[in-house]
């Protein structure tokens, strides 16, 4: 195995408030999570967002703020960043991007 991720459709009720921005659309969506990669093999996480993209027009994600690496890919894979969201675990603040294919 060289990457894993999980590509989840519906509301995700991380994402049912977002501060500092508003998401691109109302419109239902898939959300990308828990991405990591072996990182032997290069363009897993481009693959992985391909493979989404051709599933679902719309889609969602975040990140950590630290993550740099992530939030470079996000931006040059087209998505845009949208705000701050809290995850419900511990209420931890990330940074939510979003893509939709028109």
């Amino acid at each position: 195995i060289e990457g894993v991720f999980a590509l989840i459709p519906g509301e995700d009720p991380t994402y049912r408030y977002i501060e500092n921005g508003a998401w691109h659309s109302s419109r239902p969506y898939a959300t990308i999570h828990r991405l990591a990669s072996r990182g032997t093999t290069r363009g897993i996480a481009k693959a992985c967002f391909d493979y989404s993209r051709q599933k679902y027009p719309y889609l969602r994600i975040d990140t950590h703020g630290d993550n740099i690496p992530m939030q470079n890919l996000l931006k040059k894979l087209g998505f845009t960043q949208r705000g701050v969201i809290h995850v419900q675990e511990d209420n931890d603040p990330r940074l939510a991007y979003d893509k939709i294919r028109e």
